[in-house]
C-alpha cells in the first residue's frame, strides 16, 4: 500500500481531524500570539506550566522545548556529571542514554518486567556501585514503572530518581500521578504522545523549588532575569544554561487541547480493554500490577514473528509499529554495547516479540474490531 497516496484506515491518530474541530480555538490562540503583544508568547507558556500543576500532581513544572533536552537539563539540574553511573532501561529509545552520556554519565543497563515491559526493580540493587548517582526508570509505553518500590532503594542508597515518563501523562500508581515518587520527572507533547502538540515540547516537574529553581536557570541561559518575558538593563548569569524553552506555539496548542485531555485518557484506556479482551487468547498482552493505572502511547502486544505481523498490518491499512527494537545497546552509536546490557534476556525477548497497536482516542470501535480481525488473519 503507498503510504503516499493512500490514507491509513486506522492511523495511530486522526490529528487532522482532532485539530479541525478544534479549529477555532486553535486559531484564537494562535492569532493572541501572531498579532498581541509580545509578551503573550511568555504568559501562554506560564499558562501551561500552571494548569499542568494538578493534572501532574507536582508543585513545580517547567516547560522545555523538547523531552530529550528535559532529561538532559533534569539530570544536570540533579548534579549528575562525570564518571557517575545511572541505571536505566535498554527498551527505550537514544534519548533515555544519550542525555545520560550527554551529561558525562554511563548509562548502567537494568533489565525489564516481562509483564508490562517496565524497570525490575528486584535487579537495582545487584547494580548498584560506588559510583552510581542516579535511578532512572522509563514509563515506557505510557506504562508506570514500579517507582514506589524503586523510591525505597533510592532513599535506602541515598539516591535520586529522575523519572521519563513522556509517554505516561495521566497515567496514575498507588493511587497518586505518574512521578509522585520520583524527584524529578519529564513529560513529552510529541505528536503522538498522549498529550501532543505539532512539534516538540515537554515539560520537567519536581516536589523540590531549589531544583526548580535551577531547572529554570538552564532552561533559560543561566540568566537569573527579576521578571520573565521583559528586557533588562544588562544580565545576570549564575549559570552556564542553554536557551530551551517551550516554544510559545506548541504551548498554545498545549494548553487548548488540556481540557480535552482526562477524556481522551479514559478512552485510550478503553480502546487498551477492548484489545485485551478481544485478543488475550491469541497473543501476548501486557498485564498490569493492580494499583496501576497506565495511560497509552500504544497497545504493545507479544507475536512469534513481529516484523512480518506489521508489516502485513501496514499493507492492510493499519499504522502498526515496533518501537525500541532492537534493545538501544545493539545500535551502531554504542559499538561495545553498555554497562549491564549481557543481563537483559526480557529486554531481548520483547524487542524479538513486540508489534504496537494504534490508540487514539479518536479511533473507533469499528476501527478496533478492524485491527484485531486483521491481526488475528496473520496468525
Amino acid at each position: 500500500m503507498d503510504r503516499a497516496t493512500t490514507a491509513w484506515k486506522v492511523p495511530r491518530a486522526r490529528l487532522t481531524e482532532t485539530h479541525t474541530a478544534l479549529s477555532a480555538e486553535l486559531r484564537g490562540v494562535v492569532e493572541q500570539l501572531l498579532f498581541g503583544d509580545p509578551a503573550a508568547g511568555y504568559a501562554m507558556r506560564s499558562r501551561v506550566e500552571q494548569e499542568l500543576i494538578p493534572v501532574i500532581g507536582l508543585p513545580h513544572v517547567v516547560a522545555v522545548h523538547s523531552g530529550t533536552i528535559a532529561l538532559f537539563i533534569a539530570l544536570r539540574a540533579s548534579g549528575i556529571g562525570v564518571g557517575d553511573e545511572v541505571i536505566t532501561v535498554g527498551n527505550a529509545d537514544i534519548s533515555t542514554t544519550a542525555a545520560i552520556t550527554q551529561v558525562g554519565a554511563i548509562p548502567v543497563v537494568c533489565d525489564v518486567l516481562p509483564t508490562d515491559y517496565t524497570i525490575d526493580v528486584s535487579r537495582i540493587e545487584a547494580l548498584l556501585t560506588p559510583h552510581t548517582r542516579a535511578l532512572l526508570p522509563v514509563d515506557i509505553y505510557g506504562h508506570p514503572a514500579n517507582v514506589a518500590a524503586l523510591r525505597t532503594i533510592a532513599d535506602r542508597h541515598g539516591l535520586p530518581i529522575i523519572e521519563d515518563a513522556a509517554l505516561a501523562l495521566g497515567a496514575w500508581d498507588h493511587g497518586r500521578p505518574v512521578g509522585s515518587f520520583a524527584d524529578v520527572t519529564v513529560f513529552s507533547f510529541a505528536p503522538y504522545k498522549p498529550l501532543g502538540s505539532l512539534g516538540n515540547g515537554a515539560v520537567v516537574a519536581c516536589h523540590s523549588a531549589a531544583l526548580a529553581r535551577q531547572l529554570r536557570l538552564l532552561v533559560g541561559y543561566g540568566h537569573e532575569p527579576r521578571s520573565e518575558g521583559r528586557v533588562e538593563l544588562g544580565q545576570h548569569y549564575v549559570a552556564e544554561g542553554y536557551n530551551v524553552p517551550l516554544d510559545p506555539f506548541q504551548a498554545a496548542i498545549v494548553a487548548t487541547k488540556l481540557p480535552r485531555f482526562a477524556r481522551w485518557t479514559q478512552l485510550r484506556r478503553q480502546i487498551a480493554e477492548q484489545y485485551a479482551r478481544t485478543l488475550g487468547d491469541f497473543v501476548g498482552v501486557p498485564l498490569f500490577r493492580p494499583e496501576s493505572a497506565p495511560t497509552f502511547r500504544c497497545y504493545a502486544v507479544q507475536v512469534s514473528n513481529p516484523s512480518f505481523v506489521c508489516q502485513r498490518l501496514r499493507e492492510r491499512g493499519v499504522e502498526a509499529v515496533r518501537h525500541y527494537t532492537p534493545p538501544i545497546a545493539q545500535h551502531p552509536i554504542y559499538p561495545h554495547g553498555l554497562r549491564g546490557d549481557k543481563a537483559t534476556p526480557v529486554t531481548d525477548q520483547l524487542a524479538g516479540a513486540l508489534v504496537c497497536l494504534p490508540v487514539a482516542p479518536d479511533l473507533t470501535e469499528t476501527d478496533i474490531r478492524y485491527v484485531c480481525d486483521e491481526l488475528c488473519a496473520c496468525l
